[in-house]
């Protein structure tokens, strides 16, 4: 009897032992899966930037405000960036905004003249950010597009 208590409670302890050993190989992995939904979102982002036209581009209600100097104006908002396995909900926060270049004319937020901007080029810079976290630590990803008229 005494025997059969031993060898059930070391095949508990090995079972709670391989338990915790798979688990901890599993944690890098849905690491790895958060970053290629976040790649996969952010690569979204960069072709949403590169085909939105510039009339909704420049519009009031653009989805990237223009972050004027003196201004912090952002567009914020929470999105889902897909399911990990088991049907999990991924979920990110995505800021965007926009900058005039320098050397567009005042009138598109610039300080250029027709001595520095002859052909009267319009330059925005488009970013995205998007932040997620991963356990208890967060992180952020970027991407950036020069879109000129």
């Amino acid at each position: 009897m005494v025997e059969a208590m031993m060898g059930l409670s070391l095949l508990t302890v090995l079972g709670l032992v391989l338990l915790k050993l798979s688990l901890n190989i599993l944690h890098p992995r849905q690491w790895t899966l958060q970053q290629s939904l976040s790649d996969a979102y952010m690569t979204y982002e960069r072709a949403y930037a590169e085909r939105i036209p510039f009339e909704d581009l420049l519009a009031a209600g653009s989805p990237w405000p223009d972050f004027a100097a003196g201004t912090n104006n952002t567009a914020s908002e929470v999105v889902n960036i897909g399911k990990l396995p088991g049907g999990e909900v991924v979920t990110a926060k995505v800021t965007r905004t926009r900058f005039a270049d320098p050397g567009n004319y005042p009138i598109d937020g610039g300080g250029g003249t027709v001595a520095t901007n002859p052909a009267a080029m319009k330059i925005w810079k488009v970013q995205s950010v998007l932040t997620y976290k991963v356990g208890n630590k967060t992180y952020a990803k970027s991407r950036t597009v020069l879109r000129s008229q």
